[in-house]
């Protein structure tokens, strides 16, 4: 699996590079878990464990993705240059 912090992000805006990250990362915690909830013979202890983990986990992507991480992108989004969509294709 591809993990966010393999490769530098082409964002410019360092708060909003770390906040992706770490909602990268974050999401690969959510996935793993779902992954063992599909293990076979889990015992109720084991279900209790993952799925205390997997409530922490998305709590803390409610919170993440909140009111500043969806500013920080939307003011990313504004100050992109805008894209001649008229242009040409460019051929191979």
């Amino acid at each position: 699996m591809m993990q966010t912090r393999d490769r530098p992000l082409a964002i410019a805006n360092p708060t909003l590079n770390t906040l992706i990250v770490e909602l990268g990362s974050e999401c690969q915690t959510v996935l793993a878990l779902l992954n063992q909830l599909q293990l076979p013979n889990l015992s109720p202890e084991q279900q209790a464990d993952i799925l205390a983990d997997l409530m922490a986990a998305s709590i803390h992507l409610h919170a993440h993705c909140g009111d500043q991480f969806q500013t920080l992108i939307a003011a990313t989004l504004e100050a992109l240059p805008d894209t001649d969509d008229s242009a040409p294709e460019p051929q191979d």
